[in-house]
């Protein structure tokens, strides 16, 4: 799945998304993690941008995603890309496990990226395939409420 296809650019361009809505049943048993950075963000935060909300939403959207919860996985997705959901893979793998990993917000941003490990299981065999760091954006909208606004692709 690509949350947010065709969003933003991505930094590679022979990376598509898979765009199929049948999926086979999740995995029985789908770990799920649930971290804070292991770094404190920079406390030179833009104003209103705060780590632990950031922390907040981004679980929300991710739990979404490892465990297959469209509503969850909504609820993390700012209201102008909802629309675009189109499951729960990326670039044909499940999330099996993930781990937010360190970052910072720069003063007077409007949005942080993040990255997490993630851990795949291929969508279509059921078998674990390997870790890959994927970069998404966060924000905040004018009502304070902060969203996932742009999946942007792995490294």
């Amino acid at each position: 799945m690509s949350a947010c296809r065709g969003v933003l650019p991505s930094p590679r361009s022979d990376s598509a998304a898979a765009t199929s809505t049948s999926y086979p049943d999740p995995p029985a048993q789908t770990e799920t993690v649930t971290v804070t950075p292991s770094s404190t963000p920079t406390s030179s935060s833009a104003p209103g941008l705060e780590p632990a909300a950031i922390d907040r939403v981004f679980q929300v959207y991710m739990n979404g995603l490892a465990n297959h919860d469209m509503t969850a996985l909504r609820s993390g997705t700012c209201p102008r890309l909802r629309e675009t959901l189109l499951g729960f893979e990326l670039h044909g793998h499940y999330v099996e496990r993930w781990e937010l990993l360190p970052y910072s917000v720069q003063s007077g941003m409007e949005y942080v990226t993040v990255q997490a490990k993630i851990t795949q299981r291929n969508a279509r065999t059921g078998r674990l395939a390997g870790d890959v760091v994927y970069s998404w954006n966060v924000e905040r909208n004018e009502d304070t409420n902060y969203y996932v606004c742009g999946w942007l692709d792995y490294e």
